[in-house]
């Protein structure tokens, strides 16, 4: 059973463009539900705050909540995630964030879980999976005030290539072996950045595929 982490802050971004999707990702249905009402109430499981990052005038999608969570927005334009985290860590004000996406709407909150006790139990800031051989900073925990300056500072002369950015940061990397345990199929990774992805995953979870 999943525990709810003391001090850890969800960052939700919720303001992508969607170019490959063609419509906004969070209001897309998934079993009658927006993709980002998913990743509210898997993130709400494991997290005691849920920040949810909007672009500049977006509408959020109505669903119904199962835990409160605050919404704020990204004032920056076309800038891609990296203005959206910024964003959320200057909102926040745990010392331990976990940023990810609205269109993972298969979040595994054991997961989150087990990435808060590798972050909590060292002294890196970052914990970054790495899943499907790729490192995944958009599921991954941030120490909020030695990120943030280093993000707003790589903003500020125009590189938004996050993962980048990241090698200037103590990071503690989880291999994909570890993450299995708690996310066999490794969901949590899974995007629907396409509508083809989107009705895959629907058909999966009604099994009429």
């Amino acid at each position: 059973m999943t525990t709810q982490r003391a001090g850890l802050c969800a960052i939700i971004l919720a303001g992508g463009r969607s170019t490959r999707f063609g419509s906004d990702k969070a209001s897309a249905l998934l079993c009658g539900r927006p993709l980002l009402g998913w990743v509210v109430q898997a993130a709400a499981e494991a997290c005691e705050q849920v920040i949810v990052v909007r672009a500049k005038g977006q509408v959020l999608p109505l669903f119904e909540p199962r835990a409160p969570f605050r919404v704020v927005e990204d004032g920056h334009d076309g800038l891609g995630p990296l203005a959206g985290i910024i964003a959320g860590l200057r909102a926040s004000d745990s010392e331990r964030c976990l940023v990810c996406s609205c269109d993972a709407p298969l979040l595994r909150p054991g997961l989150v879980e087990f990435l808060d006790t590798q972050f909590t139990a060292g002294a890196a800031d970052v914990v970054l999976p790495v899943a499907n051989d790729h490192p995944q900073p958009l599921l991954a925990i941030y120490r909020r005030e030695v990120a943030l300056p280093v993000f707003e500072a790589a903003l500020a002369a125009g590189d938004l290539k996050i993962n980048r950015i990241i090698a200037a940061l103590a990071t503690l990397r989880v291999e994909e072996s570890a993450l299995l345990r708690f996310d066999p199929a490794l969901d949590s990774f899974r995007n629907c950045n396409t509508p083809d992805a989107l009705a895959g995953l629907q058909a999966r979870l009604t099994g009429s595929d």
